[in-house]
């Protein structure tokens, strides 16, 4: 057997054995890729305020009103938008967030819940098939099995789909749509199209999954950068060592969170957006914590431009500071994996470039099937 039907069996091989599991995280994909813009859209209202005309309430007052309206809300993070018509948000951690009206301190509840749930349904999907408990991580095996197979099948198409000539009478049929065909030539036709186009985004987006499903392919990451990988493959990967607040003097009082707020607004200029994150309680209660605050600036995707500080609740000196550019090679090759992952690496234009070929792959595997029910029932298809 030649090299050629050597590859091509185990390309067939690849295919109808993951094709199922491909077309699940290609559809959930899809669906989830422009969660923060559905989500967003749907809030529209309750996110928007009316042009201001006074002042914004101070956060210890907009505390006060989340409290009063809805006094089981836990909040862990409160996040102000440098937009003066966005509301400000405040959340629960998963469990929730609440839209304050700065200017009122009227509270409104999303609207988006329940395509928030559908959403985060089809993310389980996604990632763990839809299982729950110690299902998931048999989920996230099986889907990171077809990942990988999926991945082989990228790599062997490119190989098999290679044009002996180029010029354009032999190379056309590969890479554009003939009409009146039907058939195993229709089929065979589209596969080659939807791949020709969509499989150098595939090898990216498909190879960038590996290594949120596989502990070696995340530390492999780590290792080319010459670093050890941390425990953490989650967002604890950019977690702070923590810092001493230095002794207050006896009268030296805590500032307001807006005393704090204006303090880092004039460090970061450009800021889009500012946030104190609760973090979790201290072990000592005795001991001074600093506050948390989170600084979102204009970049393709909001983990690049988040700077994490920790800042001194009684003089609002920033006691360290931790941005993408401050991180690790390793650390900053692996945030770049995870939005590759999305398209998200290259802003809005990349996502809808990666959603474009998540698409495509569907065709690929519908056609795929197709051709290899043709091959193995010749005797139930009509000939061309």
């Amino acid at each position: 057997m030649t090299l050629r039907k050597t590859i091509f069996w185990l390309h067939l091989g690849a295919g109808l054995t993951a094709g199922l599991i491909v077309a699940i995280m290609s559809v959930t994909g899809i669906a989830i890729a422009f969660e923060s813009e559905i989500l967003g859209y749907i809030d529209r209202d309750v996110r928007t305020v009316p042009a201001p005309n006074s002042t914004a309430l101070t956060l210890e007052q907009l505390d006060l009103a989340v409290n009063t309206q809805h006094p089981d809300f836990k909040v862990t993070t409160r996040l102000i938008p440098r937009d003066a018509n966005q509301a400000y948000e405040y959340r629960a951690g998963r469990a929730g967030s609440l839209y304050v009206n700065q200017y009122t301190g009227v509270v409104s509840e999303p609207k988006s819940s329940a395509a928030h749930d559908v959403l985060h349904a089809l993310e389980d999907w996604h990632r763990w098939l839809g299982m729950e408990g110690q299902g998931r991580a048999t989920g996230k095996l099986i889907t990171g099995v077809a990942n990988l197979a999926f991945l082989f099948l990228c790599v062997t198409g490119v190989y098999m789909w290679w044009p002996r000539s180029w010029k354009l009478k032999a190379l056309r049929p590969a890479i554009w749509f003939v009409g009146r065909i039907k058939g195993r030539a229709r089929d065979f036709n589209w596969h080659n199209v939807f791949g020709s186009w969509s499989a150098l985004v595939l090898i990216v987006v498909v190879g960038s999954a590996t290594v949120f499903s596989f502990g070696w392919a995340h530390r492999l990451v780590f290792t080319l950068a010459g670093e050890e990988a941390p425990q953490s493959r989650g967002p604890g990967m950019l977690a702070a060592p923590p810092v001493v607040v230095p002794t207050p003097a006896p009268e030296q009082r805590r500032l307001s969170r807006n005393e704090v707020l204006q303090k880092v607004g004039a460090e970061f200029p450009t800021w889009q957006s500012i946030a104190f994150d609760s973090g979790p309680p201290p072990k000592d209660p005795s001991v001074d914590a600093p506050l948390n605050v989170l600084v979102f600036t204009p970049a393709a995707f909001q983990t690049r431009g988040r700077v994490q500080l920790s800042v001194d609740p009684f003089t609002g000196a920033v006691l360290q500071k931790a941005s993408f550019e401050d991180r690790s090679k390793g650390t900053r090759a692996r945030v770049w994996i995870r939005f590759l992952h999305t398209g998200e690496a290259f802003g809005l234009f990349g996502k809808i470039i990666a959603t474009i070929a998540s698409a495509a792959s569907l065709f690929l595997v519908y056609t795929g099937f197709a051709l290899a029910y043709r091959r193995f029932f010749p005797s139930r298809t009509k000939a061309t």
